[in-house]
């Protein structure tokens, strides 16, 4: 039963990125939710950071954002609930550029008033240490290697 509740509050969260709904996603999120997102800094705290995150994101974008969560792994226990996927990010931006990536996605649930609310997420893409870059141009396989 928890994990499909996780499972439904993922797919609004599709849905309300999709829209560029800020409403919608905020009412995913811990009001102290601690975050590790894929732009700068390297973190914060709070759901008012988080939704200036996302107002900036959803700016960025001309038109809607195609968002896809791939490989969802959900972990539930009591109160609490683990996810991690592969999420595809595609779009136009203001600038014209358009977008085909790939974001690895970690979060931890927790049930509060009996809603499940993320509380802490890391959005990261791999990284070149060597040239100190990100590597935005690879997809995930159906053999993840162990």
């Amino acid at each position: 039963m928890s994990e499909a509740l996780i499972r439904q509050r993922v797919e609004e969260a599709v849905k309300a990125i999709g829209a560029k709904d800020i409403e919608a996603i905020m009412s995913l999120y811990a009001p102290d939710i601690v975050s590790f997102d894929v732009g700068p800094p390297l973190g914060y705290v709070g759901s008012d950071r988080k939704r200036r995150a996302w107002q900036t994101v959803f700016a960025a974008y001309a038109g809607s954002i195609t968002y896809e969560v791939g490989d969802l792994n959900v972990t539930t226990q009591g109160e609490l609930a683990f996810v991690h996927s592969f999420n595809n990010v595609k779009g136009t931006l203001a600038s014209g550029r358009t977008t085909d990536l790939w974001v690895r996605w970690t979060a931890c649930f927790r049930r509060i008033d009996g809603v499940w609310l993320v509380v802490h997420d890391h959005v990261s893409v791999p990284a070149d240490i060597e040239h100190g870059q990100a590597v935005l141009n690879l997809t995930p396989t159906t053999d993840p290697v162990r």
